[in-house]
């Protein structure tokens, strides 16, 4: 049993960013569909449904962890997607594709296939566990709840300044001179 306070930080962390990683996929859909195609994993006819499908469910996924009552189900979604994203990426770098947008920040930021994506992911998929593991029955203060977003926004941010390093690590170990 986990105390209330670090599985609704988890929960409410992994719906921030999965409701952003919908967001610019459904903003930009043509690049978006674009992105799809390069991974090359799944049929050329079948990309298109994909495109539409993966930010539909990230939204629902997204909504879903914010409910105690839809959480266990959101949880295990989240979960099993972000393993889908990461065998995606390990893939196309056992393939040597490193040179594809992974997609995982819009079009705005490019972010090359790189093994730091994998640590990432596997780090959100922790997080995932930790907002399905079974919670203590105790009731929250407002305490609680100031905690609750206060964390969650600290998870947001470590993710984002984590996702930020990595789009910007080829291009820091290029002005460094190293490989």
């Amino acid at each position: 049993m986990i105390d209330p306070v670090i599985s609704t930080s988890a929960a409410l962390a992994l719906s921030v960013i999965f409701a952003s990683a919908a967001s610019h996929k459904l903003r930009h859909p043509s690049w978006f569909r674009r992105q799809v195609h390069e991974y090359e994993l799944i049929p050329g006819l079948m990309v298109p449904a994909a495109a539409r499908t993966l930010p539909i469910a990230e939204l629902v996924i997204a909504a879903g962890l914010l409910w105690s009552i839809s959480r266990p189900y959101a949880g295990v979604l989240a979960f099993l997607m972000i393993c889908v994203y990461a065998l995606a990426i390990a893939i196309n770098l056992a393939r040597g594709r490193k040179d594809i947008d992974c997609g995982c920040s819009g079009p705005a930021m490019r972010q090359p296939l790189q093994p730091a994506l994998l640590a990432r992911n596997l780090l959100l998929a922790i997080i995932a566990l930790v907002a399905l593991l079974p919670m203590l029955d105790r009731p929250l203060s407002l305490h609680d709840n100031f905690v609750m977003i206060a964390a969650g926004v600290v998870l947001v941010l470590l993710y984002t300044a984590t996702d930020l390093w990595i789009a910007n690590r080829p291009l820091l170990l290029k002005l460094s001179g190293e490989k």
